[in-house]
């Protein structure tokens, strides 16, 4: 896989996680919880794959995310990633089961884009040529040419 088939998910990644947060406040507004919840959920999600998938890092199931997390915390030292990404993940469990009350979601959204931040900060820290994360594959380059 070359750079742009890399370059080209990670792009899309990144828009749908901007563009995720944003709906998660229109729903809010609206007063629809389970849709600002899986919205709240998505766009962390999204980022997480975006930056994952920069470095040539996927996976396929949901404790994914969590091992993605854990593994920034354990590379930076910073707690709040994995405290911030399990807390988040409750939205997604919402989206199923709304046990969440109203003023859970404006909070959760607060959540959602400082985790973000972190996240970005987290990547930008690891250099160039960091370890992979355990239990995380790396997705096979093809030289094209």
């Amino acid at each position: 896989m070359d750079e742009m088939e890399h370059a080209a998910p990670r792009a899309a990644h990144n828009v749908h996680s901007n563009t995720l947060l944003r709906h998660a406040q229109e729903m809010i507004d609206k007063g629809d919880r389970l849709q600002a919840s899986e919205k709240i959920w998505g766009a962390v999600a999204h980022k997480m794959r975006g930056l994952a998938r920069k470095r040539g890092w996927v996976w396929t199931t949901h404790k994914g995310y969590d091992r993605y997390a854990q593994y920034l915390r354990q590379q930076t030292g910073d707690q709040d990633i994995a405290t911030l990404t399990r807390s988040l993940n409750q939205f997604h469990n919402n989206f199923y089961d709304d046990h969440m009350e109203d003023d859970a979601l404006p909070d959760g959204l607060r959540e959602a884009k400082r985790l973000i931040r972190l996240l970005e900060e987290a990547d930008a820290s690891l250099g160039d040529n960091p370890p992979d994360p355990p239990g995380i594959r790396r997705l096979k380059r093809t030289r094209t040419g």
